[in-house]
């Protein structure tokens, strides 16, 4: 099947929408994989050459070129939500329980500053930061195809 940009940057909407229903129903592991999913959807969706790293959103960011669509007021804002989803998705979360990414949070120190559920907690955070980053990406998006 061919899945061109136009088809990545649905499914960055269509993720990060399923991702924030999760959340709500306390399937925090999930919510933030799929989170991480819509980031990796919308990089790929500005990526206008044959790329073959898989589910590395640094090297996807990299090559997506989106970096310099970035106003520079919003640069350091941008790089706290990168930040923020890279420390806390990994592909391979896709196949751990809640349990067993609590663990792996609490030793990544993501559970610090933090009282009650941080896994809920980390799970809101990366996904309103893959929220944000998505209207960003669909604005220039936009942006770059009214030319």
């Amino acid at each position: 099947m061919r899945i061109d940009p136009i088809h990545y940057l649905e499914a960055s909407s269509s993720r990060i929408d399923s991702a924030r229903k999760l959340h709500l129903q306390a399937r925090y592991s999930d919510a933030i994989y799929l989170a991480g999913v819509s980031v990796e959807c919308l990089l790929r969706a500005f990526i206008t050459h044959k790329f073959d790293k898989r589910h590395d959103l640094h090297e996807l960011f990299k090559a997506s070129s989106l970096e310099k669509l970035i106003p520079d007021r919003r640069r350091r804002e941008v790089g706290c939500w990168l930040g923020t989803i890279w420390s806390r998705w990994k592909n391979n979360y896709r196949y751990v329980s809640d349990e067993r990414l609590k663990s792996e949070f609490k030793r990544l120190k993501h559970d610090r500053g933090i009282s009650g559920d941080y896994l809920k907690e980390n799970s809101r955070m990366v996904i309103n930061c893959a929220y944000n980053l998505r209207i960003l990406g669909e604005n220039q998006w936009r942006h770059l195809n009214k030319k």
